[in-house]
């Protein structure tokens, strides 16, 4: 059996672990991403990745690499971090590949977050056995991975697939990247919870506080009826088919799947986004892609960033 370690750094935990070729994880550890940002999340890498490569020796498994998954815009050519996220303090322009490989000398790979998760979905996950792969990742952000002729797709130095940053709406509100109306403003958890929250203020205006809710409660809310909640889901579903059609229309993938903390137990918005999509697109481009939700646990991102080390040395 062969075997590797996986990283998953994200902005509010990094998890770390040793993941088989076949995605099984024998053993994990997890720590809070520092809020400090750069250094200390240096210093908590070299720490995980020490204390899994002894447990590893001890344990008699032979390692082939480490692969690590970042939120951010990666080189992944050049295993650099070339600018950060909100969510990490002062993490970018960082030769990861090189800092990692100074306290080990194992095979090191990095790259973007969402690229790994598209990795883990096509060789382990909904996406298998495909080789035209679309994957939208919807959590606190919306980010993409695509999937053509069976390798990732990454532009000129890695930075492709922003698909979140997507403009289906240029009347729409200001994105956090700069743009209007980028898919992420109607398809992340923190912009439907913004939308629900609006809605309801409005309402209530400045005569009684509204307790602020999750995406996870406006979801609650649609289930049971409430208006506001319906208003709110049935713009994110206009949003996100109009996304997916638009990256059909240039992609002509075989398979879209949809994965992140805002689809867990999702596949009732698989269902209306199907619904949406009938009404939009060129037919022979969009009738015979698969729309799936993502299969994989809770740690895919940690398998599919453990398995750069076979993809990326085939």
């Amino acid at each position: 059996m062969e075997y590797s370690i996986g990283v998953d750094i994200g902005g509010t935990k990094i998890l770390a672990g040793i993941v088989s070729r076949g995605g099984e994880v024998l053993y994990k550890q997890k720590v809070p991403t520092p809020k400090m940002g750069r250094n200390d999340i240096l210093q908590e890498l070299k720490e995980l990745i020490e204390n899994l490569t002894q447990w590893a020796s001890l344990n008699d498994i032979t390692l082939q690499g480490i692969g690590i998954g970042t939120a951010g815009q990666v080189n992944p050519f050049e295993g650099k971090i070339l600018s950060g996220t909100a969510n990490i303090n002062n993490w970018g322009d960082i030769y990861l590949q090189q800092e990692v490989n100074s306290y080990s000398d194992l095979p090191v790979y990095v790259d973007n977050d969402v690229n790994v998760l598209t990795l883990a979905e096509a060789e382990l996950g909904a996406a298998k056995g495909y080789h035209e792969v679309l994957c939208l990742a919807l959590g606190t952000g919306v980010g993409g991975g695509i999937i053509s002729k069976g390798e990732l797709l990454r532009g000129a130095w890695g930075g492709a697939a922003e698909l979140g940053h997507m403009t289906i709406n240029f009347d729409g509100e200001q994105c956090n990247c700069g743009f209007r109306g980028c898919l992420e403003t109607y398809a992340s958890g923190p912009w439907i919870a913004k939308r629900m929250n609006d809605l309801r203020n409005a309402v209530k205006g400045n005569k009684e506080a509204v307790v602020s809710l999750t995406s996870e409660e406006v979801f609650r809310f649609y289930h049971l009826g409430d208006p506001f909640a319906t208003k709110v889901v049935q713009t994110m579903i206009r949003g996100l088919a109009t996304g997916v059609v638009n990256l059909i229309h240039i992609f002509n993938p075989q398979i879209v799947v949809l994965g992140g903390g805002v689809m867990y137990d999702g596949q009732w918005i698989i269902d209306l986004v199907k619904q949406e999509i009938q009404s939009l697109g060129i037919r022979t481009l969009v009738d015979d892609v698969k729309i799936e939700l993502s299969n994989l646990s809770n740690d895919s991102g940690l398998i599919g960033a453990a398995l750069q080390t076979w993809v990326n040395g085939r």
